[in-house]
């Protein structure tokens, strides 16, 4: 892996040879499909966003930093703590409200394609 897609991305502007809309659909694509073999593990990662996107020249993309992951179950269907980067949490997440689950994840991809754009 090359790194982080967070200097790439920055390095990148501009430079619109390099930053296609068919690069961005590649890793949002990638990025997703990791997502969801997660999910049908039922585990959530809890910090996606473009510093834990990795990816390397020959367009692999992996997700990456498990710190914030955690493995639900049938005992344990959702979490409550707050945790992850404020910027890319879920609304309900924040605000402490209810109990979550993978969903936050699709909430944070989101805010990642944002990024991308």
């Amino acid at each position: 892996m090359d790194g982080a897609v967070t200097p790439i991305i920055k390095s990148m502007r501009g430079r619109e040879e390099l930053y296609t809309e068919n690069a961005l659909k590649w890793v949002l694509r990638q990025t997703l499909r990791g997502l969801q073999y997660l999910h049908s593990k039922n585990i959530v990662h809890r910090d996606i966003k473009s510093d834990n996107i990795l990816t390397n020249r020959d367009g692999d993309v992996k997700l990456a930093d498990f710190g914030y992951s955690a493995q639900l179950t049938q005992e344990r269907a959702a979490r409550s703590s707050k945790v992850g980067t404020l910027c890319w949490m879920a609304p309900e997440l924040i605000r402490g409200e209810r109990r979550y689950d993978t969903k936050i994840d699709i909430w944070s991809f989101g805010i990642f394609a944002f990024e991308l754009a």
